[in-house]
């Protein structure tokens, strides 16, 4: 039978740290939760940002398109409608294959199973 931890050997998260730092020495270094926080919280902010200039980008180009093609050929608005709305339907399609995209959509892991642990054909 084991023996109850006495109060000379440290509490559970101090023992539980120096066998974690014994298995691997390095662990400790990218294993502190500030860090992870971080690191999501500057991920998200970046793919918000990355969303905001698709949409953006893609309304610029249409309605610069549509003002040039408007002025060079005489009309009104014509052209300036039109290509700001295919401007706004070509950034919205962007924005759908950045949060599609690879690094988005969470795919099975080289042993058959998904990023939550479970089997994929359970």
């Amino acid at each position: 039978m084991a023996d109850a931890p006495s109060d000379e050997n440290g509490s559970f998260d101090e023992r539980l740290k120096r066998a974690r730092k014994k298995l691997d020495p390095r662990a400790e270094e990218f294993s502190t939760k500030s860090t992870d926080e971080d690191t999501s919280t500057y991920a998200s902010f970046g793919v918000a940002i990355r969303v905001g200039t698709e949409l953006v980008a893609g309304l610029a180009v249409g309605v610069a398109l549509g003002y040039a093609l408007d002025r060079w050929l005489g009309y009104r608005v014509l052209f300036l409608l039109l290509f700001a709305l295919l401007g706004f339907g070509a950034g919205m399609m962007n924005v759908w294959r950045v949060l599609n995209g690879p690094g988005m959509v969470p795919e099975p892991k080289d042993d058959g199973r998904s990023q939550r642990g479970s089997r994929i054909d359970d």
